[in-house]
């Protein structure tokens, strides 16, 4: 039988690793423009269907992916930092960070933001 005691608590970058992290949000927010259509829409679900293509060019279609998907936000006037890591492989990436209107919003927020804006 294991002793809980001998475990330790991981700490929120550790978490993110496991999880996917950072760039698993920007697959959310790609996931949350597509379902919206119009124009970038369009745009991120095109980018985002050649990121699961299994083509071995993940990195830079997450990269593109990025892209796209800070166009979006801007669109919607969300100021943004998104990471996708070391050359788009996901490590080594930093929290991303969201804000608008000069106060700092969290993904969740960004996600309810896409669905409730209208489309282009």
């Amino acid at each position: 039988m294991m002793n809980a005691k001998n475990f330790k608590k991981m700490n929120d970058v550790e978490l993110d690793v496991v999880a996917g992290g950072t760039l698993t949000e920007v697959n959310q927010l790609a996931d949350a423009f597509a379902r919206k259509a119009g124009t970038f829409g369009d745009i991120v679900a095109d980018v985002h269907s050649a990121l699961n293509d299994k083509s071995g060019l993940a990195g830079p279609a997450n990269i593109l992916l990025r892209n796209a998907v800070g166009k979006g936000l801007s669109e919607l006037g969300i100021s943004h930092d998104l990471s996708v890591g070391v050359l788009g492989t996901g490590g080594f990436s930093k929290a991303n960070k969201y804000s608008c209107g000069g106060k700092s919003i969290s993904h969740a927020e960004v996600l309810k933001m896409i669905e409730a804006a209208s489309v282009a």
